[in-house]
């Protein structure tokens, strides 16, 4: 399903494989549009469909529920002093469809990620990814948190 709004865009892969990427849709969440083009870029390169979400709008949570994910790359703050790309992530979670949808918690905040990290522990298929990091260490954790099982 494309989203339509601005900074809203679906890209789909091209191709066939055999690996996990077959039919897997991945949504990034995140308040700088430069990120969000490069993300998209890699995923869509990785043969991963791809829905970028701008994190600034009021709205970020119903698109990534419509946008019906296989995973989650989301933004620590969103751009914002509070945690805002936590609580997001907290409410998706809440959702009975998403609850353990495959995710990984993506930030410069190191600070942050650390005073996360003993929750983020005891959470199932979910990591975190300090930026900066290389491409291939995301496409490697995303592997991973895509494969974990189910509780």
């Amino acid at each position: 399903m494309a989203l339509t709004s601005p900074r809203v865009m679906l890209r789909t892969r091209i191709g066939a494989s055999s690996q996990v990427t077959d039919h897997t849709h991945i949504v990034v969440v995140n308040d700088n549009p430069e990120f969000l083009d490069v993300m998209a870029d890699i995923l869509h390169d990785h043969r991963y469909a791809a829905t970028v979400i701008d994190g600034d709008r009021d709205n970020a949570l119903e698109l990534v529920q419509a946008a019906e994910p296989d995973g989650l790359i989301i933004d620590l703050r969103l751009g914002r002093d509070e945690l805002h790309g936590w609580e997001v992530l907290q409410a998706i979670r809440r959702d009975p469809r998403l609850n353990e949808l495959p995710t990984i918690i993506c930030s410069g905040d190191i600070e942050g990620l650390d005073g996360l990290a003993d929750t983020v522990a005891g959470m199932r298929r979910v990591a975190t990814l300090q930026k900066p990091f290389s491409v291939d260490e995301m496409i490697n954790l995303l592997q991973d948190v895509l494969e974990r099982q189910r509780a």
